[in-house]
């Protein structure tokens, strides 16, 4: 099932999918470390458990927020290619 353009769909959603996107990648920053915290008390290794999981859940934010900004990108670029065409297309028709 296709998708719906950014136009069919209401701001409300719209926000809704990006709120979503933003809690994921904090949760995947933080929980790691709190993790990691939790651990460190457990076994008595602080504070290396805590710093491993802080570098690995930044890693994994990062990777994801740049994930996320190529897919806003391509999406900007292929909206602006399919306008380019209409206006295109209605200039050879006049």
């Amino acid at each position: 099932m296709p998708r719906p353009d950014r136009e069919t769909r209401s701001s409300l959603a719209e926000a809704h999918q990006w709120v979503s996107k933003l809690t994921s990648v904090s949760l995947e920053m933080a929980l790691p470390a709190f993790l990691g915290h939790w651990l460190d008390g457990k076994w008595g290794t602080s504070p290396w458990l805590t710093a491993v999981g802080a570098l690995l859940g930044f890693a994994t934010g990062m990777t994801h927020l740049l994930h996320m900004a190529k897919e806003a990108e391509r999406k900007e670029r292929k909206s602006k290619d399919r306008s380019k065409g209409e206006s295109d297309e209605a200039i050879t028709h006049n």
